[in-house]
């Protein structure tokens, strides 16, 4: 059988685990080059015995706003067991049909959600440490919490496939941006405000309204993820980022210094990130973290505890003048 569901997450053979598109673009990065790159199957078991592969799109290359964002898509000529999670069985006009007690506005949610590449309806911002399970003993499989490229709920692979899905939860901010990202540019603003978060600890609001420009941001906690466009500077083994716009009359802006840089897992990959920053030009940073006033008066001071709070976006390139 062919697939005919979104696709978010997929097993990779050289990991030996499940996971999503951001954490395999990650993955990926973070390899010394020269690179190979992954190969993926399908996250159902059967599937796999199959041979039924699955085409990474776009994790290879740096996150960026002129880019098509990374997916999985299924390929084409191969076959996918009948109980396959990425196979919703009925015509595509049962899909697009109200559903028995479902009101006109989920009913236009729950389409919306059906164009975009990976949506995301639970979103957990506390740090938690990976909790591996799934194919392999200790090699991280359906992680749920960790990295978040699992489901909020799993179904038995002997069951057919006719119920939907539970929701997708992540604990990944950069999955969540992706996300967001992706609603932004693919659905009408219209549709866009219809779409809904769960925050653990915190309750379900307009996924717009967990998402603050840093102009609109709060000394202190915000409880929600700031973005804003700035540029970047490297000292070293560490950066910093300062915010285009200021928070009312004062500059903002981030320091990582080069222990907490080295203590990441995923350094190699944040360093190309900035590297890349060069040749662009701005980048946009979406972060987790709380505003400190500068001690010294220094304007205000952006603090992230873990690097897992910040995801950065690259811009344009430059043009041949900015570059010269």
């Amino acid at each position: 059988m062919k697939t005919n569901k979104r696709i978010t997450r997929a097993y990779c053979v050289e990991l030996e685990k499940k996971l999503s598109i951001v954490a395999a673009r990650r993955e990926y990065l973070s390899l010394v080059p020269p690179r190979e790159r992954f190969t993926f199957l399908c996250t159902t078991e059967e599937c796999r015995e199959l041979d039924a592969k699955i085409t990474g799109v776009n994790y290879d290359v740096n996150p960026q706003e002129t880019t098509m964002s990374a997916h999985f898509r299924a390929n084409p000529k191969d076959e996918h067991c009948p109980t396959c999670e990425w196979i919703e069985h009925g015509s595509s006009g049962d899909q697009d049909r109200s559903r028995p007690g479902e009101t006109e506005e989920e009913a236009t949610t729950r389409k919306a959600k059906r164009k975009l590449d990976d949506y995301i309806d639970i979103f957990d911002p506390s740090l938690k440490e990976k909790k591996p399970s799934g194919d392999r003993p200790g090699k991280g499989g359906d992680e749920i919490d960790g990295d978040g490229q699992g489901r909020g709920a799993t179904r038995s692979t002997t069951e057919p496939n006719d119920k939907p899905r539970g929701p997708t939860k992540t604990t990944d901010l950069e999955r969540l941006v992706e996300s967001y990202r992706n609603a932004k540019s693919e659905l009408s603003k219209e549709e866009f405000d219809l779409l809904t978060l769960q925050v653990s600890g915190y309750g379900v609001i307009p996924l717009r309204s967990y998402f603050r420009h840093i102009t609109a941001a709060n000394i202190g906690e915000n409880g929600c993820v700031l973005f804003g466009g700035g540029t970047i500077k490297r000292y070293g083994e560490g950066f910093s980022f300062n915010f285009y716009d200021p928070l009312g009359e004062k500059r903002v802006s981030l320091y990582v210094p080069a222990d907490q840089m080295n203590a990441y897992r995923y350094r190699r990959y944040l360093k190309e990130l900035i590297i890349q920053a060069d040749e662009v030009r701005y980048v946009t940073l979406y972060t987790l973290g709380h505003l400190e006033e500068n001690p010294q008066g220094k304007g205000i001071d952006l603090k992230v505890e873990d690097l897992r709070q910040i995801a950065l976006v690259l811009g344009p390139p430059k043009t041949q003048t900015e570059t010269a």
